[in-house]
């Protein structure tokens, strides 16, 4: 257990869906820091004779170049982390030069922290930081008791800074932004409709080249619906295709969703899942909708094809590629599950 909080606290990204989107906001702020640092920090800074925070500046818009390197480089944990020094420094010098009312610009630490971390790392970060900026002020100038009741004021002001961000980033990240897939939905089965899929699809995939996140995709198709349809009706086949949904969405992530492909064709769009975790996901799917088989009785079962992203792939090749290994666990006899890379 001591492990597992370690490295959340220690994981500078993570695998949900909102790590694109801090990754793209990341992206903007360090170009507008490169910008606005050299100007704002420095030279304005020069200017009113505040020396030390203009030299903090200067280091800091080197450390801002190196971060661009590597987020560059794909390596965009140690480039939003060497952002978090420059940012730091920065504060650490207005600390230091001993200006009280821009204190309020250590709420801008926790604040990008909860934007672009996963929340455990943003609070252990936000914290830390706070204990090291009360104990260089503590070593460094010596305070009245005005100046005392203005520290505690701006310490309970971080506090409620941090807090209220740690709250936030829990509550988007249980969201997981996925009310973007709810919008249209099969009306059926609940599922994702075929027409929303393909309208997210090439933007999706886009997303998983630029950050170089591994994405999957599973199809299923229940073998001999049609005379499920012809034996038990209609109405019984639907409410079957409903139990499958139902049992499928229990046993997925939050962050993968499942699509009506055709009547009783489905796909599984799985991020952050390379192929052996499809083809394991896709196992344990078969087993769970055998279970649902089961209680209906007959000879029913299901055949699954299973594919990943690759470097050269667009949404119609990684389409043709899924359906091929679906048709050929189909055209082996069914109740199978094959993939292709």
């Amino acid at each position: 257990m001591e492990k597992v909080g370690i490295k959340k606290i220690c994981c500078l990204t993570d695998s949900s869906d909102l790590e694109g989107l801090r990754q793209a906001i990341f992206y903007y702020i360090l170009m507008a820091a490169i910008v606005t640092v050299p100007i704002f920090g420095g030279l304005r800074n020069f200017v009113f004779g505040k020396y030390v925070i203009a030299k903090a500046s200067l280091i800091s818009e080197i450390l801002l170049i190196v971060s661009y390197f590597f987020y560059k480089k794909g390596k965009c944990g140690y480039a939003k982390l060497i952002l978090f020094a420059s940012v730091g420094l920065l504060l650490l010098s207005v600390v230091y030069q001993d200006i009280p009312f821009m204190y309020m610009w250590l709420a801008l630490f926790p604040a990008l922290a909860f934007i672009l971390f996963p929340s455990d790392t943003a609070l252990f970060l936000s914290v830390f930081f706070g204990l090291i900026v009360f104990i260089v002020d503590y070593l460094v100038h010596s305070r009245g008791t005005g100046e005392l009741y203005f520290l505690q004021e701006m310490l309970v002001f971080y506090v409620f800074m941090v807090a209220g961000g740690f709250l936030y980033a829990k509550v988007m990240e249980r969201q997981q932004f996925l009310l973007k897939w709810l919008i249209s939905k099969d009306e059926l089965t609940g599922a994702v409709s075929r027409v929303r899929f393909l309208e997210n699809l090439e933007k999706e995939i886009s997303r998983a080249k630029r950050y170089n996140i591994p994405l999957s995709f599973i199809m299923f198709d229940i073998d001999n619906f049609r005379e499920i349809n012809k034996s038990l009706g209609f109405e019984t086949g639907n409410s079957f295709l409903k139990q499958v949904v139902k049992a499928v969405e229990r046993n997925i992530r939050s962050a993968d969703v499942i699509v009506r492909w055709g009547d009783d064709e489905f796909i599984i769009f799985a991020p952050h899942t390379d192929i052996y975790g499809a083809i394991k996901l896709a196992e344990k799917l078969k087993d769970i909708i055998d279970k649902v088989f089961a209680k209906i009785g007959g000879k029913i079962t299901v055949s699954m094809g299973v594919t990943s992203l690759e470097e050269n792939d667009n949404p119609d090749e990684v389409l043709r590629r899924l359906e091929e290994a679906l048709y050929l666990a189909k055209n082996r006899g069914g109740n199978r599950i094959e993939s292709l890379e």
